[in-house]
């Protein structure tokens, strides 16, 4: 955000209120600095000699701050689907970071308590123990955890990023097409990721574990620019 200048910088708090709005209303439908840092300077400085006048923000606008912010979007020529590609990946980052420590809290524990639980019921009911655990159904369990986990994680990105590019232009497009095409790199980075770990015969080591990481976290990230990049050739 600009700092207004010259007679704008000792603007009163309520002119300097309306124009921060207005301002953050202009970086949510993603209108670049090189363009909005003119008229927030224009538009400080005519609030604060309307000010001076005795006038406030509110009746020189006359309309929400939402609706002049609008308005003179639409008058410039701003409403347009601006890309936003580092918005799309900062939201998805902290879609993916909340998913990830939920599942390391909530998924895994539940996994393993679900995997004991079966386990004792077997037992109890007399079947062996060391046969469950090479059974196909412990690996059902670990797998649809892991589904679970998957599906979490997806509706957390897109979450994050609906709510970071909630002003964004084709942003249904964006999200209906991400669900899709994260999706699609999961099934490619998953596998890739349990080879990794045969591999590795299931290293824990920093470096393998940031491979993994970085495999899927990667191909979604690729996955959520090429759905944004599909949403704009629509518009």
């Amino acid at each position: 955000m600009i700092t207004p200048s010259g007679r704008d910088r000792d603007a009163p708090a309520a002119v300097q209120s309306v124009v921060r709005d207005a301002e953050r209303s202009w970086r949510r439908l993603g209108v670049p600095r090189a363009l909005r840092d003119p008229v927030v300077a224009d538009v400080c400085a005519d609030l604060h000699a309307a000010y001076g006048q005795g006038r406030t923000p509110e009746t020189v606008l006359g309309m929400t701050v939402a609706e002049f912010a609008e308005q003179v979007a639409r008058e410039n020529g701003w409403l347009v689907a601006w890309p936003m590609y580092g918005r799309l990946l900062a939201s998805a980052a902290v879609g993916a970071a909340a998913a990830i420590l939920a599942g390391f809290a909530l998924v895994l524990p539940s996994m393993y308590l679900v995997l004991a639980a079966v386990g004792h019921v077997l037992v109890w009911a007399g079947s062996d123990a060391e046969g469950y655990r090479e059974s196909s159904l412990n690996a059902g369990i670990v797998y649809a955890m892991y589904a679970l986990f998957g599906v979490g994680f997806v509706a957390a990105v897109l979450t994050a990023v609906r709510w970071g590019l909630k002003a964004a232009v084709q942003l249904r497009q964006t999200l209906s097409a991400g669900a899709v095409l994260i999706a699609v790199s999961a099934a490619v980075s998953v596998p890739l990721a349990v080879a990794i770990g045969h591999v590795s015969r299931f290293s824990s080591a920093p470096l393998v574990v940031a491979a993994e990481f970085g495999l899927v976290l990667g191909l979604a990230g690729a996955a959520l620019v090429a759905a944004r990049a599909w949403a704009l050739r629509l518009s």
